[in-house]
């Protein structure tokens, strides 16, 4: 996990003053959550045009806090789920305070974070939630990117810059992609998903979701690091499994394994490898 850097100069402000003059500078927090669905890359936004989840940084708090904060009111998340956290830096837009008429230029840093499989499980009153901001849902990130998820002019390119950075990273380190599927138990759609909710009595709110085995295919990996990328992006599939191989954090067994995902074509088979890492 990357762990966010602070700002040193901007975690501490003074308490807004509601309903008067708007300040020039509102410092926020955003949040782009990514997962993995279908082996295609979603990312949470908010109902509406308006981007990622957000949360004013109070003169109380640092952003890092805030961050902390957006994540325990948006996910189901355990103290000790795996993830990886990206910081994207420092981004300027427009925001208006809920609950006042304060409104005006805002900074924001902007996380994005890679979800553990089946760690992203919405709370189940989030949509009652009174708070506008938190009211979001999960949308293919190929959605936005081809115009179909309209999203508001003023915060595209937050989720723009996050996405640019995750997908930076990715290439750069690979063994993301190998530690992801090592901790992965299952790849389930939003359908499938919801309707398992509806069906298991035993998949309870709050209920830590199984871990991986560290037992993974390269077939799988290759399949994970495509989805970060545009379909019409061309990667060198030869190259991409000896820069896997190269990591020397796979261990080869002897034994096949069917493509998670795709299990129910029983042809989709690979040979597995265990990830030491």
């Amino acid at each position: 996990m990357i762990s966010p850097i602070p700002h040193p100069n901007s975690l501490m402000l003074p308490q807004p003053a509601f309903n008067t003059t708007p300040n020039r500078l509102i410092v926020t927090a955003s949040v782009a959550l990514f997962a993995i669905r279908d082996w295609s890359l979603w990312v949470l936004v908010r109902e509406g045009p308006w981007g990622p989840p957000m949360r004013l940084v109070l003169g109380t708090e640092t952003v890092t806090d805030a961050v902390e904060r957006t994540l325990d009111s948006l996910l189901l998340w355990s103290s000790h789920a795996s993830l990886v956290e990206l910081k994207a830096g420092w981004q300027e837009q427009q925001v208006s305070v809920w609950g006042s008429m304060e409104q005006g230029a805002a900074v924001s840093l902007i996380h994005s974070i890679l979800l553990r499989a089946s760690h992203d499980d919405l709370r189940p009153d989030l949509q009652q939630q009174p708070i506008p901001s938190l009211h979001v849902r999960w949308v293919p990130v190929a959605e936005v990117e081809l115009g179909r998820q309209m999203l508001d002019t003023d915060v595209l390119p937050v989720l723009q810059t996050a996405l640019h950075v995750l997908r930076s990273q990715i290439q750069r380190n690979p063994e993301i992609v190998l530690r992801f599927l090592a901790d992965m138990h299952t790849m389930r759609s939003v359908e499938s998903e919801a309707e398992t909710r509806q069906h298991d009595n035993n998949l309870l709110p709050g209920k830590e979701p199984q871990s991986g085995n560290g037992i993974l295919t390269l077939a799988e990996a290759t399949l994970l690091y495509r989805a970060f990328f545009p379909s019409d992006e061309q990667i060198d599939l030869s190259n991409l499994r000896r820069r896997f191989i190269a990591t020397n954090t796979l261990e080869l067994l002897n034994e096949e394994r069917p493509v998670r995902g795709r299990e129910t074509d029983w042809r989709r088979v690979s040979r597995a490898y265990r990830y030491l890492g």
